[in-house]
């Protein structure tokens, strides 16, 4: 357990932590990303991205860390960040891979506080620059990148079938470090 402060911890996620995984993400992706799904339907995603083989997959990774958040001692979301990931083919830095909050830990500085230990973390691993991807439509997410200084710096989009044709764009952005 990685304590960043008195009220938020980080938990690595592991194999035999896969049932909790899945339990969380159930709970905190559909509020904020079912609408981008046909019929509200978040399973294709869970299924696709949480099953145990890609667990094991991305557990793998020896340049990634995958963790739980924890505030106020419950697990209220995820972090997988990727070090020496390329941005664009151009060149490497570290990659937010993942970042969920459930509406519980929303506005009450977890995001900042996470973010704060991922730039300090990439720079002991030195990178220069941070970057992640965010869906478009998300305006929370993305005011909340833009004031902690990312900027965007490309746009790709999402090809899943049963996402919503318009709503599978999405932003690059980064920032330097």
């Amino acid at each position: 357990m990685t304590n960043l402060n008195e009220n938020i911890q980080l938990e690595t996620v592991t194999i035999s932590s896969h049932l909790n995984l899945v339990e969380l993400v159930q709970r905190i992706y559909p509020p904020a990303y079912k609408h981008l799904w046909k019929n509200e339907d978040c399973s294709f995603y869970v299924d696709t991205f949480y099953n145990i083989a890609n667990l094991k997959l991305e557990l793998s990774n020896k340049n990634a860390e995958y963790y739980f958040i924890i505030y106020k001692n419950k697990p209220v979301g995820i972090c997988r960040i990727q070090f020496n990931e390329p941005l664009n083919n151009l060149k490497n830095g570290t990659y937010i891979h993942r970042m969920y909050l459930g509406v519980e830990a929303q506005g009450k500085g977890v995001a900042k506080t996470i973010f704060n230990w991922i730039e300090t973390r990439a720079k002991e691993k030195n990178s220069t620059f941070l970057w992640l991807k965010a869906m478009d439509t998300q305006e929370q997410a993305i005011k909340f990148y833009t004031k902690n200084h990312f900027k965007i710096t490309g746009k790709t989009s999402l090809d899943f079938d049963l996402l919503h044709k318009p709503l599978r764009g999405m932003l690059i952005m980064s920032k330097e470090i």
